[in-house]
């Protein structure tokens, strides 16, 4: 049974809660949201607050040493009103793995689950339908001590905020370019934890993308520039033959919770499957042959978008299939069981409704 009981105030926020047609993402904001304090070595109980401005000490310790991780998760709803969420055990897993990393407490996973569960629940019949329509849910957790010295706080807050949402890129494709000067992140860091230092970084380097007149950066290992990783918020993977590609996971890459369930169907496209190191150069040389006609990027804010192009030092490498033939059957397959539409043999899909 859930901890969450939702007050009038809060159900009337809900019952009142109005938007425009342009949802955009990440813009039009549930009007309620969930907090849990963490002090004393323990946890509270998770509390539904209205949705508005935090109050912060300008000492916490978030602001001065990045103590901070955060999840990414959506709703969807189909045609018959049903709201179902995608995996969410394998985002309180992954939400707890980077709290280990950035030396922060781990949220139970019963409440982790309830948190997002009840928000969904809540907010269900607000839940736009349609294929590139959902509500994007966001859960993080933040250090709050208020002081400066650099060691790890012992007090945090976990908040989940939410947003109705549409497409995350305007285009049905995208432009890549190829990040040659900088790095995403190195071994033995943090590129592995779902926190925000790890974007952070990236947004020197998006601009320069955006000169290139390209919509993502594809990042390279820090010691050699050689190897594929992934882009900025997105795993990347690559069709060469029958071969599905995807780099090989190491503590510089994010283990995307998409990237993990494509890898689970792709036989059913008749795709192996193959996660290894993946040399840039070997990747443009089959691009640039035919044998790789496609490839794409995934996540929860995309699901699936496929790659029209791949910019490497000034040169351009045109997909032959630049709106996706096998990823495109991948992506209806699996928003099919995102919305409760496709049979689930891996039982995926939670109902919240």
């Amino acid at each position: 049974m859930s901890k969450l009981k939702p007050n009038k105030d809060i159900l009337d926020l809900v019952n009142n809660f109005t938007y425009g047609e342009d949802l955009g993402f990440g813009k039009t904001m549930a009007p309620v949201m969930i907090e849990m304090k963490y002090k004393d070595g323990k946890w509270s109980s998770p509390e539904y607050l209205p949705y508005g401005p935090l109050s912060i000490d300008p000492a916490a310790k978030v602001l001065h040493y990045a103590q901070e991780i955060f999840e990414g998760m959506k709703a969807y709803k189909n045609d018959k009103g049903e709201v179902y969420i995608f995996r969410p055990e394998a985002n309180a897993k992954r939400f707890n793995l980077s709290a280990i990393r950035m030396a922060m407490p781990e949220v139970p996973e019963e409440d982790f689950l309830d948190t997002v569960k009840s928000f969904s629940s809540l907010m269900a019949k607000h839940v736009p339908v349609g294929v590139n329509k959902s509500l994007y849910l966001r859960p993080f957790m933040i250090a709050t001590e208020p002081t400066l010295g650099v060691k790890a706080s012992s007090e945090y807050s976990y908040y989940l905020i939410g947003c109705l949402v549409e497409r995350y890129f305007s285009r049905p494709s995208v432009k890549v370019m190829v990040e040659l000067d900088n790095c995403r992140a190195a071994p033995g860091g943090i590129g592995y934890a779902k926190t925000g230092g790890n974007y952070g970084a990236s947004l020197a380097a998006y601009k320069k993308t955006q000169d290139h007149k390209c919509d993502q950066t594809l990042w390279l290992d820090a010691l050699n520039k050689k190897y594929v990783e992934e882009l900025s918020g997105m795993n990347f993977f690559a069709v060469i033959g029958n071969d599905l590609v995807t780099p090989e996971l190491t503590d510089t890459i994010l283990a995307g919770i998409t990237r993990d369930a494509i890898l689970k169907v792709a036989q059913r496209f008749n795709l192996t499957p193959v996660e290894k190191k993946l040399e840039i150069t070997t990747l443009l040389d089959s691009i640039s042959s035919g044998e790789c006609k496609e490839a794409f990027a995934c996540g929860t804010a995309s699901v699936l978008t496929p790659i029209e192009s791949l910019e490497y030092k000034d040169k351009t490498y045109k997909l032959s299939i630049p709106d996706g033939d096998k990823s495109k059957q991948i992506k209806d397959y699996i928003l099919g069981i995102q919305r409760g539409l496709e049979k689930d043999p891996h039982n995926w899909a939670v109902k919240v409704n």
